[in-house]
């Protein structure tokens, strides 16, 4: 039998790799590094093992699964369509669309018919074979780092709940910007470790899922990260998300049970939200 220590791995901060941190939740061996201001799982699973995880990542019961018809694949809210509004926001449709952690390939389905090439890269095996076989989307279950994508290949490449997976962010970064053509677009959405509800709920706060979430970031450290890498920020914001807003506005309610004035709880959640507290990172970045 295989022991949690063979497991794991300890590692330094994944962007400076600088070893001085303080612990930040008692749940797991989340720290935060003294240099950078970079929240991450110290102690974590090894790629190896976290790959075997993925593979339950497709089956029912997961957010992820597999989608039995034509019309749950057209009305999947996978598709992202109000995220894939605001990149077009900063570029016009046309060439490659490079989706990291694409699933089953529902956002990049929805891409297609606007018209982009769809690539994706997915480590759940099951996800691969359904974008390939029943989407017709090439999808490649390699490590991105490890891919050999040509430079300068893509016009967008988008990661939506999967930078905070990945195990070598600062180099994954790095690639995608030389994957990008001249002013291509990098786009994601990752949790907010600054959010409200993280503040508030601590190890229960449902984003924190120390299994599967190597690097928790905030609007300061993702900007810092992304403008490292030589990147130009076009758009970041906070948004409850896939969270749920009613669970939110549940919770704004229990630790404020009136408010002042004429000042409603989804007013209160919109200005928590602009104020950088929203559950999750919305970003669209520019190559330059």
């Amino acid at each position: 039998m295989t022991t949690l220590a063979a497991q794991t791995e300890r590692v330094a901060c994944p962007y400076c790799a600088s070893t001085i941190a303080n612990p930040v939740r008692q749940s797991a061996d989340i720290v935060e590094c003294l240099e950078c201001g970079t929240v991450y799982l110290r102690t974590r699973l090894r790629p190896e093992v976290l790959y075997a995880l993925y593979q339950n990542y497709a089956h029912e019961g997961s957010h992820m699964r597999l989608p039995k018809t034509r019309q749950e694949i057209e009305q999947s809210g996978l598709r992202r369509e109000e995220f894939v509004r605001l990149v077009l926001e900063f570029i016009e449709p046309g060439g490659i669309w490079l989706d990291i952690g694409c699933g089953w390939g529902a956002m990049l389905d929805h891409v297609r018919s606007l018209g982009f090439t769809p690539r994706g890269i997915e480590l759940t095996r099951d996800c691969v074979d359904f974008a390939a076989m029943v989407l017709g989307i090439p999808v490649s279950n390699i490590d991105f780092v490890q891919s050999r994508i040509e430079p300068s290949s893509c016009t967008v490449i988008s990661m939506v709940h999967t930078l905070e997976h990945l195990t070598n962010p600062s180099e994954a970064l790095r690639k995608v910007h030389a994957t990008l053509t001249d002013n291509g677009i990098f786009c994601g959405i990752v949790p907010n470790f600054d959010s409200l509800c993280s503040e508030l709920l601590l190890e229960g706060w449902a984003w924190l899922d120390p299994q599967y979430h190597y690097v928790h970031y905030t609007p300061t450290t993702l900007s810092k990260h992304l403008r490292n890498a030589g990147f130009v920020i076009k758009h970041l914001s906070t948004a409850t998300g896939d969270y749920g807003e009613d669970i939110v506005l549940n919770y704004l309610r229990s630790v404020m049970p009136s408010l002042p004035g004429q000042l409603s709880y989804r007013q209160l959640l919109r200005a928590v939200e602009e104020d950088g507290r929203g559950e999750e990172i919305r970003f669209v970045a520019q190559k330059v």
